[in-house]
């Protein structure tokens, strides 16, 4: 059913996309990283994996270097919870828990109709969870089946967190917004304990290292540490606003963090009962989640603010230093563009007073171009990092030709009388602060073709020329009369276009600051680009209108019109042909210009504030009002053959200013495109690991997969075994009979005879030693393949043995007049290495052979001769082959390293 239901949406989601374009298809979202949910840690063997919830999806990062590993299928709902349990995530979406394999669905638990359910929570082999409706929903993990349900009332008792004391069976802590808590056996069904009210509403509550201990996290930022079974509070701490997160350090350093809404995490040293430090502004918004990896001096945080942080504390002062990071907007972006030629790099400006820095392709390379040490300023200041951080940018510009040399990004920003330039080379701020000549507001920024000059359009009108390398003005442009809206210049420095709140479009000359032309525009003018090619202009008008104006005619060659609403962005395809415009009324359209015609359009759900256009034509980006990631768009005609048409951008005959006749197209994701031949886990089996022949070709020597450890032991079992050997304890002295017994005789003297039990005649025959008469396993197997001389079978029995049970193989082989078993061991040892396969086992097993029959190979010397000549002579020619290798490796790098 699961399998039919994803086919259904991905078939509505593809018949969706091909419906509302025909050029563009939904590729890959980027910059989502965490969000307000709390992340998920699972341990596989030394390996830690976190998982965070993006909205709709779940990404799932592993915690050496924080790259992203799966990434969740895309949801109808958001995803309130995540919960990561050996191979599996559970995910909480629309009131229903999905279970999830390497990212992809494989069931559900047992629905409930609950509402949401938050809170994921692992007992045992339960999953518990907080619905909506009050209530403490219990799964069994195994059977996918509700467990059980219990029901609180809201008034006196709302459930916001739960716990599982460590030791206690059956035993979960619930606690409430009104500060008690409840003891209740999940078997029984039945509350225990109540505990009386701690003076305030229960955020969060996690296990102490110490048994019976529970750390509390209170909404007026007070921090318990109660003895569960007690009933009594063993420590009390005190934080700044609420707790939302608590963590402890379990390499043996008292040490516990906290976190609160501000961003702030708190360090406390349990043993003095204090507070150590405070990472302030460790985040810039409400931190979800905060957790020491298991036996290790690190911490890692995640928050609202759309980061994950890793603080390491390898100081002697308990202060952690910044390890690593991943973050994105944590608000929506205003403006993206492409930097540099390739197309595999963009910048973005968002509200959160920040430019970034994107890859493509990877998500590692994704960073924040640095404003210098706000942090420390902000130490010294005790200010918020947001207070001095530079205004939101409005407009910045980019040019990769000097790119090597001096600063390649001009910004300016909200309400700001200085543009900034930035070095993306550095990915910090640059060495100029561009101050306009009048004191009023930078408007519009731009940078010529060269990469040499940066130009700032004012609030007053006028446009100033700097140089980027020296930061000094080189040039005034006067003549508009009210604040400059966007300026460009042409590919060879002749000419600077400019448009302004008066209505005018002027053309200046590059080298004078003269005024060539003035362009009356029917409306005013928001935004101007330049296709740099051939000298055409777009400028977006408050008439919802796009005008593309010829720099060299000097006349308006195309108006499009059929925006509904104000027009966000503008920009030119790789080769000039099309123009992408976005608009409030949700919709990016595309005209043709050779044509005239609008060639396609779509709706989505957000608002588009900012398109850009790939320079290798592979991809559009946007950005949205209420997203704060990057959406990438596949151009179709980059891979098929598409056929374009005109339409009419009025088709919908509304009046109402809807926009009904394009059709809504599903945002792209972070899980890139959507296979329609995708199945799910529960379909089809996971495809097999591939496995790497045993050799590859018959020349080469070729060592097993067996681990290395296993025939170093066998080498050395015998120091092994008396290494581990315990100590034979004191012996006490047996104590003499109080009476002595005397001999019969004229002097006296005591008898120190045997006793009795030692003069039991016992029979010459007999042995003590139990006689063992049937052959090892692997003594039949040589004799069987002595017979059809057919060896492989022994070597693959002992690879099946441990180091222990190879050596007793070994040593019971029997010894007979003719030596049969030692025989065929020295054929099948000559046969593998004339193989040339499992190289070290051979000499290992061989090793251990001739340790244990060496006595016997000497006085039989000359009937083994001819077999052993025959292995010495194949064991020499493979050793010899083995070691020129080793030489030969040994030179290359040796020069390597020299040169």
């Amino acid at each position: 059913m699961a399998v039919e239901e994803k086919r259904a949406r991905i078939e509505k989601t593809a018949g969706l996309s091909q419906a509302g374009s025909r050029l563009y298809e939904p590729y890959r979202a980027l910059g989502y990283i965490a969000s307000s949910i709390p992340h998920s840690i699972q341990y596989r063997g030394q390996t830690a994996f976190i998982t965070t919830s993006i909205g709709r999806s779940f990404h799932v990062y592993d915690a050496e270097k924080i790259n992203l590993l799966f990434v969740g299928p895309h949801f109808d709902h958001d995803v309130v919870s995540v919960l990561s349990i050996g191979d599996e995530t559970f995910a909480s979406t629309g009131g229903r828990v999905v279970v999830c394999r390497r990212g992809k669905r494989v069931c559900e638990l047992e629905a409930v109709s609950r509402g949401e359910i938050n809170s994921l929570v692992q007992f045992g082999d339960h999953v518990l969870g907080i619905s909506e409706d009050n209530t403490v929903v219990i799964w069994d993990r195994n059977t996918r089946e509700l467990f059980t349900e219990i029901e609180f009332e809201r008034e006196s008792f709302a459930v916001t967190a739960l716990v599982h004391p460590s030791t206690y069976v059956n035993k979960i802590v619930i606690g409430s917004s009104q500060g008690t808590m409840q003891v209740w056996n999940i078997q029984s069904r039945r509350c225990l304990y109540e505990f009386k009210t701690m003076g305030s509403g229960i955020t969060c509550m996690v296990q102490s290292p110490v048994i019976d201990v529970l750390a509390l996290g209170l909404l007026d930022g007070r921090i318990l540490l109660h003895n569960v079974k007690q009933d009594r509070a063993v420590m009390q701490l005190a934080q700044e606003d609420r707790v939302t997160a608590l963590s402890f350090r379990t390499d043996d350093v008292p040490m516990m963090a906290t976190a609160n809404s501000e961003g702030d995490v708190a360090l406390w040293d349990l043993d003095n009962k204090r507070l150590m430090h405070v990472l302030q502004n460790a985040h810039d918004g409400v931190i979800s989640s905060v957790d020491f990896m298991v036996g290790q001096p690190l911490l890692i945080t995640s928050s609202a603010d759309n980061s994950i942080k890793e603080w390491l504390f390898d100081g002697n002062d308990g202060i952690p230093r910044l390890l690593r990071s991943r973050t994105g907007h944590f608000a929506p972006p205003q403006m993206i563009r492409y930097h540099g030629d390739d197309g595999r790099h963009l910048l973005s400006a968002g509200r959160d007073q920040t430019l970034r820095f994107f890859s493509v392709f990877r998500d590692a390379q994704n960073t924040e171009l640095s404003q210098g040490s706000l942090e420390r300023e902000s130490r010294v200041r005790h200010a918020r990092m947001s207070a001095l951080r530079f205004p939101a940018v409005t407009q910045f510009a980019s040019n990769t030709a000097m790119s090597r040399d001096w600063d390649d990004v001009v910004s300016c920003h909200q309400g700001s009388r200085d543009a900034h330039s930035w070095s993306v080379e550095r990915k910090s701020l640059g060495k100029y602060t561009l101050e306009s000549s009048d004191s009023s507001i930078v408007r519009a920024v731009a940078i010529s073709a060269c990469g040499n000059f940066g130009f700032l359009g004012l609030a007053s009108g006028v446009i100033e020329m700097a140089n980027m390398q020296s930061g000094l003005s080189r040039r005034t442009f006067v003549g508009h009369t009210k604040a400059v809206t966007g300026v460009h210049t042409d590919a060879c420095n002749l000419r600077v276009y400019s448009t302004s709140l008066d209505g005018t479009l002027r053309i200046w000359d590059f080298a004078t600051g003269n005024q060539l032309h003035c362009i009356d525009m029917p409306s005013t003018p928001s935004h101007l680009i330049v296709y740099r090619e051939s000298s055409l202009l777009a400028c977006a008008c408050d008439d919802a209108c796009i005008r593309v104006i010829d720099a060299e005619s000097t006349r308006i060659v195309r108006t499009f019109s059929g925006h509904r609403n104000r027009i966000t962005d503008l920009a030119f395809s790789n080769d000039g042909r099309w123009i992408v415009s976005s608009s409030l009324d949700c919709t990016i359209r595309t005209w043709d210009l050779p044509t005239g015609y609008m060639v396609d359009w779509f709706r989505v759900e957000s608002v588009p504030v900012s398109v850009a256009f790939s320079p290798m034509g592979d991809f559009l980006a946007t950005a949205h009002m209420d997203s704060v990631g990057i959406f990438l768009w596949a151009n179709r005609t980059q891979f098929a053959d598409i056929s374009l048409r005109q339409i009419n951008p009025h088709s919908d005959g509304s009046t109402d200013g809807s926009v009904a006749g394009a059709a809504l197209v599903a945002m792209p994701t972070t899980a890139g495109l959507v296979d329609e031949n995708e199945e799910t886990v529960e379909d089809v089996e996971m495809d097999a690991v591939y496995m790497a022949p045993e050799q590859l070709t018959d020349n080469m020597v070729t060592l097993s997969s067996q681990p290395k450890s296993k025939w170093q032991t066998l080498m050395n079992l015998a120091t092994i075994k008396k290494r581990n050997m315990p100590e034979k304890p004191a012996q006490v002295p047996e104590l003499a009979p109080f009476f002595l017994p005397t001999t019969v005789s004229v002097e006296h003297q005591f008898d120190f005879g045997t006793s009795d039990a030692a003069n039991i005649p016992t029979d010459p025959t007999s042995s003590k030693l139990i006689s063992v008469s049937s052959e090892s396993q692997l003594a039949r197997i040589l004799f069987n393949a002595h017979t059809t001389r057919v060896y492989a079978p022994v070597f693959e029995y002992l690879k099946t043995l441990n180091p222990s049970a190879i050596d007793v193989e070994i040593r019971s082989l029997p010894v007979d007049d003719q030596l049969k078993a030692l025989k065929a061991f020295v054929c099948a040892t000559t046969c593998q290495l004339k193989s040339k396969r499992d190289f070290e086992l051979a000499q290992a097993y061989l090793h251990v052979f001739i340790a244990v029959f060496t006595d016997i190979i000497k006085a039989n010397a000359r009937e083994l001769e001819p077999l052993l000549a025959e292995l010495r002579n194949e064991l020499k020619a493979q050793w010899d082959t083995v070691d020129n290798l080793i030489r030969y490796s040994a030179c290359m790098i040796e020069f390597m390293r020299t040169k």
